[in-house]
């Protein structure tokens, strides 16, 4: 399996058989999503920054919600949970994460999470070894949920995603500060994750990729 970042929180996961992305993003910001092509794509809330499924190419399936999926050889599964809380003064709205199983491998892409994940929806999730997680300030209250969330998933890998390193007209945060609270980290980035199930890190371990 070959993981590509592709700026914002969009991912691309690569197997012998598919393409997916995960939330394709607009340009509104300056930040410009370079072309792409796959077979699925998964957006985890409805925002310009997330839901820009017209910029992928080749007609992909589209995945926008909880559910249970099998698309040829990846097995997708949408957890809902809620994007803002209710002490925000508004109208509650849905996030949805996502498991991606594939070649003996599940990966997690945690879109907007903004509520500590329930027991039950943590065994729901189950065992996963690539998780991605939104960067976010040290003093946010996001963070905390994320560190809670990498702790109780115990992923093998955690990819960063969702920052910026300075080159952005956004106000995405930096993400040297939050690398310091995740533990383990090869801040050496890497353009591109090629993983299988025998080469996988023997702890948790935050791996850097460079936007593609």
């Amino acid at each position: 399996m070959e993981i590509n970042w592709l700026g914002h929180s969009s991912v691309s996961i690569n197997s012998r058989d598919l393409i997916l992305i995960t939330d394709p993003y607009d340009s509104s910001d300056g930040t410009f999503m370079n072309p792409q092509k796959a077979d699925i794509v998964t957006v985890s809330h409805d925002s310009p920054k997330h839901s820009n499924v017209d910029s992928v190419s080749g007609d992909p399936h589209l995945i926008n919600g909880p559910g249970e999926y099998e698309i040829n050889n990846f097995y997708i599964t949408g957890h809902g949970t809620a994007l803002t809380t209710i002490d925000q003064g508004s109208a509650r709205k849905m996030n949805t994460l996502y498991t991606i199983r594939a070649e003996g491998l599940t990966v997690c892409h945690l879109g907007a999470l903004s509520q500590k994940l329930t027991p039950s929806q943590i065994d729901q999730i189950g065992r996963i070894e690539v998780l991605f997680v939104p960067v976010t300030p040290p003093e946010d209250e996001d963070n905390t949920i994320i560190q809670e969330t990498i702790a109780a998933l115990q992923p093998r890998i955690v990819v960063p995603i969702q920052y910026t390193m300075g080159n952005a007209s956004d106000d995405l945060p930096n993400p040297m500060k939050f690398f310091d609270t995740i533990g383990a980290v090869d801040k050496a980035p890497q353009n591109r994750l090629n993983i299988t199930e025998t080469n996988l890190p023997a702890e948790t371990t935050s791996i850097v990729l460079t936007r593609q």
